[in-house]
């Protein structure tokens, strides 16, 4: 069918042209240039034959090259595409080698097809992740950097730069490209934190507070607010206590000392601080009232134990003895007011005091290790060695320290030094002495959980 078609056509084109002929018999001569000789004589039907036949070429000709050029195109199209597949296809293998760890040939596997497609940003990343793995900083960074030769931009890359310094603890570097990928995206939430996380460990405070508040502008999660909210709380304490420790100002610190109390009753440091405040002032007074009032609102036995401290050096032990016997008297079921007033009084010597006390606490009830320990001094400095001897086997036997430990009461962790901020789970307003199996407190548990500092690993 399509065969006769064309055959019509080209009778019918014949038939035209012979009609046109027929019409137009007269001849026309063709000059090249003004004046000169004709080159060509022949009919207008001829002439007009040509040109058409002469379009149809052309047509032919602008058709065939297109197709020329679309298939060329599509030929480098597919090398490329087969390309790309063959280097996605090696970083996956690549990636599965990588979960296997190993490392060495996903890291051969990668060079060979990176020699070849050498834009591959998938191919380059993972590799420094895999460089990274093996302890390979510089290497690890020399691909991160390929990354960033390629799209200087790239917010992943920068990320595991950064990632990658914080890992070897050199934290400036980390912060440097934490700060440029936060740059390059002001909402960069991972950054923030990482930012955060780092100005923390360098104890720079007010950065990290700064960083904190920019978590809150750019975090739409009400959950994650309320915790970072407590967060700045600690980082607020923490930049006081730089002032009062390291620049010495103590109106500036106390404002930031107040502006923590206002937001939280319960805080613990910032009561310590605030007292260490008026001790500097001189108002040392009204900074025993204050740890006074401070311990009978919270409970936390750090509080107690800085009142000891102040009045046993300000030559007063007198003053804390008078409250050890107020808290006996309002709470005799607290039997470790009873063991805190002995230990001072073992430490100011006053030994019969420490020992009728000590003996006023039952065994059955208060099953502390540190009683025995107690008990066993006393014993010692007044020559009864074999009723030492006893107490400290009940004590060692269950390897009890004389030092009563603090604990913190989200973790677990235990310190024989009060710390503001727990070194293991990084929470702040966390530390008290755990007595009798219960940790007390009179604040609620839950108003600091909130308070950590988000340490990645």
């Amino acid at each position: 069918m399509y065969i006769i078609t064309i055959i019509i056509a080209i009778l019918i084109l014949v038939a035209f042209f012979e009609y046109l002929y027929a019409l137009n018999p007269q001849k026309v001569s063709l000059y090249l240039s003004p004046g000169g000789h004709h080159i060509i004589n022949n009919f207008l039907v001829i002439y007009i034959f040509a040109a058409f036949l002469a379009g149809i070429f052309l047509v032919l000709a602008i058709t065939l090259i297109k197709d020329l050029i679309s298939n060329i195109k599509n030929l480098f199209n597919k090398r490329r595409q087969f390309i790309k597949n063959e280097i996605d296809n090696s970083v996956n293998r690549a990636y599965d080698l990588y979960i296997k760890g190993q490392y060495d040939r996903a890291i051969e596997l990668l060079k060979k097809y990176l020699s070849k497609e050498v834009n591959s940003k998938n191919g380059y990343l993972l590799l420094a992740k895999i460089y990274k793995h093996k302890g390979m900083v510089k290497e690890s960074e020399a691909s991160l950097n390929k990354v960033l030769e390629i799209e200087k931009d790239n917010i992943i890359a920068l990320n595991e730069a950064g990632n990658l310094y914080k890992t070897s603890n050199d934290y400036d570097k980390a912060i440097s490209y934490f700060n440029k990928s936060l740059e390059s995206s002001k909402d960069n939430i991972y950054a923030l934190t990482q930012l955060k996380e780092l100005y923390i460990k360098k104890g720079e405070w007010k950065n990290a507070y700064r960083m904190s508040r920019l978590l809150l502008e750019e975090s739409k999660d009400k959950e994650f607010n309320r915790k970072e909210e407590s967060v700045m709380i600690g980082l607020r304490y923490e930049f006081g206590k730089y002032l009062l420790e390291q620049e010495n100002d103590t109106e500036r610190s106390t404002k930031r000392f107040n502006q923590v109390l206002a937001a939280n009753k319960n805080f613990v440091p910032a009561y310590l601080s605030l007292g260490d405040v008026y001790v500097k002032k001189g108002k040392n007074q009204e900074a025993f009232d204050l740890w006074r009032k401070a311990f009978l609102k919270t409970g936390n036995f750090a509080i107690i134990i800085k009142l000891e401290d102040f009045a046993i050096k300000e030559n007063h032990p007198e003053n804390i003895i008078k409250i050890y016997q107020e808290l006996i008297y309002d709470n005799p079921e607290r039997w470790e007011y009873r063991l805190f007033l002995a230990k001072l009084y073992i430490r100011l010597e006053m030994i019969d005091e420490a020992l009728a006390t000590l003996l006023e606490i039952s065994p059955s009830v208060y099953k502390d290790k540190s009683l025995s320990l107690l008990l066993a001094e006393c014993y010692y400095k007044r020559g009864r060695y074999n009723d030492a001897a006893d107490n400290f086997r009940k004590a060692l036997k269950g390897q009890y320290p004389v030092k009563l430990p603090f604990t913190c009461s989200n973790c677990g962790h235990v310190a024989y030094s009060y710390f503001s901020i727990c070194p293991s789970c990084s929470l702040w307003n966390t530390f008290n002495i755990k007595t009798a199996g219960t940790l007390y407190e009179t604040g609620m548990k839950e108003d600091f959980k909130g308070m950590q500092a988000v340490i990645s690993e």
